[in-house]
């Protein structure tokens, strides 16, 4: 039994055409399937709850954004018996292109019906002093980025600009907008129990398991799916100035070569603010923070193709 789970808001109209060709070629292969429709966060989490309880091998194909593959992976209680097949109708798509997925659903399809390689991805996860935990599997960041993330999850040119399948720059207009008043913060941050970087200027520190984020910036360029550290990158004490014109470097990767940006590698990460900050998972935003832990997952995802 092959599990379909769509996330109908990405893409609207586009994905439930992608849907009926999909259904049209499970069913010339007689492949079995149950397709499950979600109409919300809460039925995304319930669904990879309820697939992966009762520990018995499954396979599930979801048709989403990074939005929705981070729900569905903060919904699993054991990610040991279940593989997933990705099909990316997203705006951003960070995970797809991080990972080198085709954006050919009909491609992609095929690949994950008939190839037999598999890919095994560790997963970032995020801890807040309250002891709530939230997992990612591209990127969370604190400061410009989440804030960047935050007003695009509200904007209506969002929906306008993804039904003209132009999703991706709302994360470059709404970002463009947010660097003419840059605004920073004093932080500290600790890399694997040593501080790294401290004080005034922090933009953001953006911690990732794949390259990109925001709809194709390579904030961390030299990042492996299969690596089992994170990736940090942070920029600090830039001045305002010179701000517009390192962050749309960061498209190419190129930013990394400039005064005020700083990478690291490392298992676990730290970081307090002086001021509570917007922070994202997968682009995900919910509250603001002044301090946050983030690592490694011991144990890994299994990705079709």
């Amino acid at each position: 039994m092959l599990y379909i789970l769509i996330n109908p808001s990405s893409h609207r109209r586009r994905s439930r055409q992608i849907w009926r060709q999909i259904e049209k070629e499970l069913k010339n292969e007689k492949i079995p399937y149950q397709c499950i429709v979600s109409r919300n966060h809460e039925d995304i989490d319930h669904a990879a709850a309820s697939l992966s309880s009762d520990g018995s091998e499954k396979t599930v194909v979801i048709l989403g954004g990074d939005g929705t593959l981070n729900e569905f992976l903060n919904g699993l209680t054991d990610t040991s018996h279940i593989r997933i097949g990705y099909i990316p109708i997203g705006s951003g798509n960070d995970f797809a292109r991080g990972m080198g997925i085709t954006m050919n659903y009909k491609e992609e399809l095929d690949l994950i019906l008939h190839d037999k390689q598999t890919r095994q991805i560790h997963y970032g996860i995020v801890s807040y002093s309250s002891g709530r935990e939230k997992k990612f599997f591209v990127s969370a960041g604190i400061g410009y980025d989440a804030r960047v993330c935050y007003e695009v999850d509200h904007s209506r040119l969002k929906s306008l600009l993804g039904m003209l399948g132009l999703g991706r720059l709302v994360y470059l207009f709404i970002g463009v907008q947010h660097l003419l008043r840059a605004r920073t913060y004093t932080a500290s941050l600790s890399v694997d129990g040593e501080t790294a970087l401290e004080g005034e200027g922090f933009l953001f520190a953006s911690f990732h398991m794949l390259p990109y984020e925001g709809g194709g910036f390579k904030f961390c360029p030299d990042q492996r799916p299969e690596e089992d550290m994170l990736h940090i990158c942070v920029a600090k004490g830039i001045a305002k100035k010179k701000i517009p014109f390192i962050i749309p470097q960061a498209l190419l990767g190129t930013h990394i070569y400039r005064e005020g940006v700083y990478q690291y590698r490392c298992s676990e990460a730290r970081i307090q603010a002086s001021q509570p900050e917007y922070v994202h998972t997968d682009g995900e935003t919910d509250h603001q923070y002044t301090s946050i832990r983030l690592s490694v997952s011991p144990d890994c995802i299994t990705f079709l193709n």
